[in-house]
């Protein structure tokens, strides 16, 4: 029995992307703004973003009409809202592992690319970060890469490119 071949359609290119972009291009030129989490523990959340990776926090505020309060942090030109509503509740529990987490659809982690990590994994060890995931050499994707969670249990990826 043969498998079951399947049709492959080319993919356009870059250039038939911007020969009309008002009609293949609506959103003109995307380029990443930044991601969101809700948490439980707001105070808590922005220090460990502060204390363990570095950002800073660039606007904070009560949101009263949604009993929530939401803050920008920022590293590097990456941001990173933070929420935290009343009564709010977690979705999923937080993966006990990286492939566990696979196991639930959805928004899976945070990627942020470092120079150099063989030693950006001491330096977060020394400040309580815990890792899911020790470095180690995707070869087809070219990245060394690892994962950390941060204090609510969220995924972080940690990339470094290797050309």
């Amino acid at each position: 029995m043969q498998p079951k071949q399947t049709e492959v359609q080319a993919q356009p290119t870059t250039s038939d992307l911007t020969v009309n972009q008002s009609t293949v291009m609506p959103l003109g030129s995307p380029r990443p703004h930044h991601v969101a989490l809700s948490v439980p523990n707001f105070e808590e959340t922005l220090q460990w973003y502060q204390d363990k990776l570095g950002f800073k926090v660039t606007l904070r505020r009560d949101l009263t009409q949604l009993s929530t309060q939401q803050a920008f942090l920022e590293l590097n030109g990456f941001r990173l809202e933070i929420f935290a509503r009343q009564n709010s509740a977690r979705a999923q529990p937080p993966p006990a592992t990286v492939p566990d987490d696979l196991l639930v659809q959805g928004y899976k982690h945070i990627a942020l690319a470092v120079d150099d990590l063989d030693a950006v994994p001491a330096e977060l060890k020394r400040r309580g970060v815990r890792f899911l995931w020790e470095p180690t050499v995707d070869e087809a994707l070219q990245l060394k890469l690892c994962f950390i969670k941060d204090n609510n249990g969220n995924l972080i990826e940690l990339v470094q490119e290797l050309n």
